[in-house]
């Protein structure tokens, strides 16, 4: 009977450690490791896309154009922005790749996206777009596809602390095994077809921007989000941090928080 092994990889990039966890036979141990270099050069390939700290990439191109003018982008491009439209309506605003931007029209968006050629037109004064609370999970969803390509099911993703993506469990499991910080205890979660995401202030203190309210969050500690899309429970962690009460009990996915002040 063939035996499966677990194989490990990880590579660095969008200033995050990703590492993939593929559970295959053992005799198909080269083949995996090939498999794995694929997905980490598909996730530097988006990276050259999607980063702003890359003058070359198509969202710094993006980030150039005028009010009124538009530049043909990827679909890779296009589906992340498309994603992060999603995750703003569903916040309410609280998560906003645009926030930045300057001169944008009243209750209008900064950029909209056009289709037949795929592209984005700037709706304000100064574009500017970055997508860190989105881009680790979007990157997550191509390692996903890269890896159910090759006939590799069984595994599980990571973009350092802040988001993993869980596909089919390991053989006779009912998941992959996750840990959680809660109460000031640590406790494990069984993740399967679905990804956890994860915010907060222990590690980097308050540096996620309010965007509505233009200041740091700093009235939760931690907060868990746990959806089918990696992108989008990346996008609604970050955004969570800061949407006020009477919202927050609404948003769809939140797994649990901590308030500033006691332990998360």
């Amino acid at each position: 009977m063939t035996g499966f092994t677990q194989h490990r990889f990880w590579d660095t990039m969008m200033a995050t450690r990703f590492s993939v966890i593929v559970e295959a036979p053992d005799c198909e141990a080269d083949r995996v490791r090939a498999v794995a270099e694929e997905l980490f050069d598909e996730m530097r390939r988006l990276e050259s896309l999607l980063s702003s700290f890359i003058e070359d990439s198509e969202i710094s191109q993006i980030n150039r154009i005028a009010v009124g003018e538009s530049t043909v982008v990827s679909p890779e491009t296009y589906r992340c922005f498309e994603l992060a439209l999603e995750a703003k309506r569903s916040t309410w605003g609280y998560f906003d790749i645009a926030y930045l931007s300057e001169g944008v029209p009243d209750g209008g968006e900064a950029f909209a996206l056009l289709a037949k050629p795929l592209r984005v037109v700037s709706s304000a004064k100064t574009l500017h777009l970055d997508l860190g609370g989105i881009g680790k999970g979007f990157a997550l969803e191509h390692g996903r596809e890269v890896l159910l390509r090759y006939g590799y099911p069984k595994a599980l993703l990571s973009a350092g602390d802040s988001t993993v993506l869980a596909m089919e469990p390991p053989h006779g499991t009912k998941g992959w095994t996750v840990q959680l910080e809660l109460g000031g205890q640590t406790e494990t979660l069984k993740l399967a077809n679905e990804a956890l995401s994860c915010s907060g202030k222990s590690v980097r203190g308050e540096h996620i921007f309010d965007t509505r309210q233009r200041k740091y969050a700093t009235n939760r500690n931690r907060i868990y989000v746990r959806m089918s899309s990696p992108a989008l429970s990346d996008a609604l962690s970050t955004a969570a941090m800061t949407i006020p009460d009477d919202l927050f009990e609404r948003l769809s996915g939140v797994f649990s928080s901590g308030r500033a002040g006691g332990e998360s």
